[in-house]
């Protein structure tokens, strides 16, 4: 019986190869896709599983009196080691301070070779015994056993060391803190395991480089919340009751603090496993972190491609029931009970998906170099995963061959013997708006998704050209990535500068599209704190302002290289001055202030410049001010250059670099691409929605093909009478194609909702952005009907063209 079903399903494979090609096609490219995208999602959602479940780090909410709510992914500095010493349910709680936040400059240097290195971190040395880190060489006890150790990241081993062993041997680091040397005392591997942070290297805290500036913020409970810190709490524990705990003794330590500077702070345990899905918004967080909403989405898509290609299946096996009625008729009459029918077509349904399943990991190995493009960090099926891709194999096997082989198989059992023997079986109407309406269920996948790749692609335009308040063409900028570097500064700027190609150049710590590490709560004459604004500081140089072609509003900039000690001078953007107060025009000469400690600072703003777009779109222009460094060096040159001869500039400045700052390697970046850089995650989804968007375009043009080429040929004895009667090709044409235009139009317009809905949200996440207009949607829907009339044209043409004395001679 089996054998029998097996020959009769390969048997209709064959004979309606058309059909069984579009089948097999679309429900593997789909099945591929799905494999592809899972995947992706299934290691996205597995980062610190492998940390024990009691693990937390802790988050800090510091809100104004105004209502404004700062929110922190990091602590102030004694909040870990209090916790541990007064909060029984902590078992242990260390601190890690990434060295990019602290303005670090990773640089590497062994036996006079020097390598920029990727962020590292410094932890307290029992750091290791909260987060769960593979060392595969050294120390597995104790990786940080003296102040002077550092773990290596096993890449950077074998990049630095090769071959030799690297336990015991010493490299130089170059720190915000100072330069030192360091004993390689474990390495660790980091692919091992999916975790939130993946330094490069780590050393202890305890190092006398950096201990006076920790130690020195060590009673500082509100502000300075400069160190991501860990927990491990014991087994049993109440998160609720511990994070009360946690604020109880915030208040108990840091409530007059709070007073004085006119905030509140809140903190909670947040599990380590929701970190790198965590999109809370926090200013200070992790690298890395991947939106939630983004891995929905990707999982919507290839759900959605999965249904376009079952709704195909769904459409060409009831159209193509009739071709199949005298079978049914002839085995009912023979004793094949409508269950028995039922299983038949069932079974062929997953022969057919089974073989699609075969051909889909073929499409995903080769779309996999592809797909890796696309994301951040690619995606490599190895053994790990066989297990679970095992279990996503049987799952799509069984839900696809069950979604898109219940109808047609339930449909053609259900045909009655003796209409279909008498010659009756004719579609019934169930069946066709049934297929109807998956028809417009495909078109409006497809239309939301045009209209999601052009509001996408519009928004990503709208990125890349829009006014940010200043120049960035033409920007060069060369990081100071060492002390050396740093200490040279003035050299290296008065050398760029007598270049022919070097406009103008500048410093700064901070450029556009970088985070300002440090910040305060400013007020004017007659506030206090209580009424302070949040502001940013960066430092820079003369010029700096004129290099990126900021408008000065009032007042002036730097002048001179005299530094004031005894008033700090402070030039301040619009919105600072907005938030103030105050006048732009007669803002010059105010005096602003800021209590820290008991001690009142004052900074006279010298001048007002226009609001630039410091932080990317997705933020609202923050107040900003700039101030020169008291040991005028910074940790960015930027340079306004003619950039016609791009490599003749980087190679002039490369040999002045060499000669000044001979142990430092060279390194450079246009300010746009830097800029650009912030919008990694929307440039990922756009082409990730663009080209599964044109895959299930493509998917529902082939089922269109088909049921355009079935609807033809039912209809060809209607058109031949019609030719006989004097129809012209074009009416035929415009016969034929309208029923498909009739139901493209209605998806068009049931697609407009779902699209406004879905982008909403995700323009949402822009503070700057682009609006939806109907211009958008009408032209998505020209794309759809275009495509769809370029799909049905050959069958309308080839129907048209139909000679009707040889369709009613056959009839």
């Amino acid at each position: 019986m089996l054998k029998n079903y097996l020959v009769i399903t390969i048997r209709n494979m064959v004979r309606n190869k058309l059909f069984t090609i579009i089948n097999i096609l679309g429900i593997s490219v789909s099945l591929g896709c799905c494999i592809l995208l899972f995947l992706f999602a299934q290691r996205e959602l597995s980062y610190d599983r492998h940390h024990g479940g009691n693990v937390y780090r802790l988050t800090s909410n510091v809100s104004q009196k105004d209502g404004q709510v700062f929110k922190l992914g990091s602590s102030s500095l004694p909040v870990a080691p209090a916790i541990q010493e007064e909060l029984p349910e902590v078992k242990l709680a260390v601190r890690a301070a990434g060295s990019a936040i602290l303005g670090g400059k990773n640089l590497i240097s062994h036996e006079g070779e020097s390598w920029y290195i990727d962020e590292g971190y410094i932890v307290d040395s029992a750091f290791f015994n909260v987060l769960n880190f593979d060392i595969d060489q050294g120390n597995q006890v104790s990786p940080l056993p003296h102040t002077s150790a550092v773990v290596l990241e096993s890449d950077w081993a074998k990049k630095i060391f090769g071959m030799d062993d690297p336990i015991g041997k010493t490299v130089k680091l170059s720190l915000d803190f100072g330069e030192g040397e360091f004993e390689v005392t474990a390495v660790y591997d980091k692919d091992s395991h999916l975790c939130h942070i993946n330094p490069s290297y780590f050393v202890s805290m305890a190092n006398p480089m950096w201990t006076g500036f920790f130690n020195n913020d060590n009673s500082n409970w509100i502000g300075n919340n400069l160190v991501f810190s860990y927990a491990s709490l014991n087994p049993g524990s109440d998160v609720e009751l511990v994070d009360k705990k946690l604020n109880d003794l915030i208040q108990s330590h840091g409530g007059e603090e709070s007073k004085q500077l006119g905030l509140n702070k809140t903190m909670r345990f947040q599990s380590v496993e929701d970190i790198h899905t965590d999109v809370s918004g926090y200013m200070i967080n992790i690298p890395g972190v991947v939106n939630p909403i983004f891995i929905n989405v990707l999982v919507m898509i290839g759900i959605l491609i999965l249904v376009l290609a079952c709704v195909n299946y769904v459409n060409l096996s009831t159209a193509q029931a009739g071709n199949r009625a005298l079978e049914v008729g002839v085995r009912k009459v023979m004793g094949v009970t409508p269950r028995g029918l039922l299983f038949q077509f069932l079974g062929e349904s997953f022969i057919l998906v089974f073989i699609s399943l075969l051909f889909s990991l073929l499409f995903a190995w080769l779309a996999l170099p592809l797909f890796n493009k696309l994301i951040d960090k690619p995606l490599n099926i190895t053994e790990e995963f066989y297990p679970i891709l095992g279990l996503y194999m049987a799952g799509f096997l069984l839900v696809t061959g069950l979604f898109a082989g219940f109808y047609p198989a339930f449909y053609l059992a259900s045909f009655k013997p003796v209409q279909v023997l008498k010659g009756r079986s004719r579609d019934r109407l169930g069946a066709a708006l049934l297929r109807k309406g998956l028809v417009v269920l495909q078109f409006v996948i497809s239309i939301s998704l045009i209209s999601s790749i052009v509001i996408i692609s519009r928004q990503v335009n709208f990125i890349k050209d829009k006014e940010l308040g200043f120049d960035k063409n033409a920007k060069l900028v060369i990081p100071l990535n060492s002390q050396e570097a740093q200490d040279k500064y003035d050299v290296l700027k008065n050398s760029f500068s007598s270049m022919a190609m070097v406009r103008k150049i500048s410093g700064t710590n901070a450029i556009p599209g970088s985070f300002i590490i440090q910040d305060m709560l400013v007020y004017k004459k007659g506030q206090t704190m209580a009424d302070a604004i949040h502001i940013y500081r960066n430092q820079s140089d003369l010029g700096y302002c004129d290099v990126l072609g900021m408008k000065l509003i009032s007042g002036r900039t730097f002048t001179d290289n005299v530094f004031d000690t005894t008033q700090t001078k402070i030039v301040v953007s619009e919105e600072a001055v907005k938030q103030l107060g105050f006048k732009a025009e007669e803002a010059p000469g105010e005096i602003i202030y800021f209590d820290w400690e008991g001690k009142q600072y004052s900074f006279e703003i010298i001048g007002v410049v226009n609001d630039i777009n410091q932080f990317s779109l997705h933020k609202a222009i923050d107040p900003i001010m700039y101030l020169r460094s008291d040991n005028f060096k910074y940790r960015n040159l930027v340079l306004d250059a003619e950039m016609d001869q791009f490599q003749v500039l980087i190679t002039q400045l490369q040999k002045l670099w060499k000669e000044i700052v001979p142990n430092t390697p060279f390194n450079y970046v246009t300010l746009d691409d830097h800029l650009m850089v912030q919008y990694a995650e929307d440039f990922k989804t756009f082409d990730l929605i663009k080209y599964f968007g044109i895959i299930s375009i493509l998917i529902s043009c082939m089922g269109l093909y088909a049921m355009s080429m079935y609807l033809a040929e039912r209809r060809f004895r209607e058109i031949g009478i019609r030719k006989a009667f004097g129809a012209e090709t074009r009416n035929i044409i415009f016969m034929v194609s309208g029923e498909l235009s009739k139901l493209i139009l209605i998806a068009f317009v049931l697609s407009v909702p779902v699209s406004v809905l879905a982008m909403n949200k995700w323009l949402d996440t822009f503070v700057f952005k682009i609006s939806q207009g109907v211009d958008i949607y009408l032209l998505a829907g020209i794309i759809s009907l275009g495509i769809g009339w370029l799909t049905i044209s050959y069958q309308s043409f080839r129907a048209a063209r139909t000679n009707p004395v040889k369709v009613l001679r056959e009839e």
